[in-house]
């Protein structure tokens, strides 16, 4: 039953899309206002089927069909959203895309002095083991589950466990949406990243954002994960629980809901008024 349970998630999300023909290719590399590399941005076209990450090196190549004449989109958590237009890129010619810094104003908030971190995410009931499966590139997916808190808190921990790798390495993406209908708010403003070493065995993860991340009570979320860097094919084996999760297409926004994902627990302080 387990195993049939797993098969029927995987294929579930590996199915969210299905691989385009494509004969174009548009290659790039983003940079920021200071000319520094740019890590990891989403590189495609809204509302489409088409999309990548860029490399820890900022680099990125993208396969285009010849009937798509869109604008290429450029999206990262700590920067404003940048847009190539089809005429720029349809040359052929190596791309520079330089992103703009985004403008963030910081919270303020008081957390008491005895103040003790308390679980905001996370309690369900456990399941069978969630996988990832690929490279991380290309059709890049993030998995996770949907929460409330009663209070306002801010973030001190993301805890994960790891179950088992076949990677020799790999690079997890954190990222923490506000739902609000049909759409999901990044609320990030510096990106969340760990590397992963090849691992058989258990694997705890406990993340500490660098930055002040604030829940507000009553407020629906979404924190997921995805693999989106590695050195080749792979797997990777996390913990699940039954609790209502999407995974959803990184470059896309395109979602599926599931009745399970992975064991993603958040911990955080109140904030006092």
């Amino acid at each position: 039953m387990k195993r049939a349970l797993i098969f029927a998630i995987l294929i579930a999300i590996m199915t969210i899309e299905s691989p385009v023909s494509a004969q174009p290719i548009v290659k790039g590399h983003v940079v920021n206002e200071r000319g520094e590399t740019v890590e990891y941005v989403s590189v495609g076209f809204e509302e489409d089927s088409i999309g990548t990450i860029s490399d820890a090196n900022g680099n990125f190549e993208l396969e285009i069909p010849a009937n798509r004449k869109y604008d290429l989109v450029f999206t990262h958590v700590s920067f404003q959203k940048g847009i190539v237009p089809h005429e720029t890129y349809a040359n052929g010619q190596q791309l520079t895309v330089t992103m703009k810094d985004k403008v963030v104003e910081l919270a303020e908030v008081v957390v008491g002095k005895k103040n003790k971190p308390q679980k905001i995410a996370g309690k369900a009931i456990s399941g069978p083991i969630a996988s990832f499966r690929g490279k991380g590139k290309e059709n890049a997916l993030e998995w996770g589950p949907v929460f409330k808190c009663k209070k306002d808190y801010v973030i001190s921990d993301i805890l994960l466990t790891i179950k088992g790798s076949s990677y020799q390495w790999c690079v997890l993406s954190f990222n923490i949406y506000e739902i609000q209908g049909s759409k999901f708010l990044n609320i990030l403003n510096k990106p969340i990243y760990q590397r992963i070493e090849k691992s058989d065995g258990k694997q705890q993860l406990d993340i500490q954002p660098e930055e002040t991340i604030v829940l507000t009570g009553k407020k629906k979320y979404y924190i997921s994960v995805a693999v989106i860097d590695s050195d080749r094919y792979g797997i990777l084996d996390m913990q699940s629980q039954f609790k209502t999760s999407y995974a959803r297409n990184i470059t896309k926004g395109k979602k599926r809901k599931l009745p399970i994902g992975p064991a993603i627990m958040v911990q955080g302080y109140k904030i006092e008024k």
